[in-house]
């Protein structure tokens, strides 16, 4: 089922304001994606059970994620400071990859209640976006995974 509601003929390619990034939820409307009005966010949505969503941009610079000998412990300082926003969250899982050409980090923990958040961060050169998704317990965690690694720049055409 949620390959059926991931599926392109059903999602919402959402292009963000002030990048090139994009993220794509699998439906909006009625039963699925509701934009929020959120003006201090990039984009706001509640979804199917509760989940929400939520990209944030900052104005930093992070040639730290860029080099290989910083990278590491630049990445843990972001995902300290985020667990740091989450009080007795625990950390589930943390990986550095590849989004397009962007470093991107991949986040999960879980809160006191029992809820999952699922984060990414694309660290641009001169800027960060951060993708945050709350799931409640019992909601789809494998959709908002796939929610997640949709947020990055478009793949570079080939020459």
């Amino acid at each position: 089922m949620v390959a059926a509601l991931l599926s392109p003929l059903f999602a919402l390619l959402l292009a963000l304001p002030n990048t090139k990034a994009t993220v794509e939820l699998p439906s909006t409307g009625p039963g699925g994606w509701i934009k929020l009005d959120r003006p201090a966010l990039v984009a706001a949505y509640q979804g199917p059970g509760g989940a929400l969503l939520a990209i944030t941009r900052a104005q930093v610079p992070n040639t730290a994620a860029w080099r290989s000998r910083t990278r590491d412990a630049y990445v843990a300082e972001i995902a300290k400071g985020a667990l740091a926003k989450l009080p007795g969250a625990k950390e589930l899982s943390r990986k550095l990859g590849d989004a397009n050409g962007v470093p991107a980090l991949d986040l999960e923990a879980r809160t006191r209640n029992g809820a999952t958040v699922v984060l990414r961060y694309l660290l641009f050169r001169t800027y960060a976006l951060a993708l945050a998704i709350e799931v409640g317990t019992g909601g789809d965690v494998a959709a908002a995974r796939a929610i997640a690694k949709s947020f990055a720049p478009p793949k570079k055409a080939d020459p």
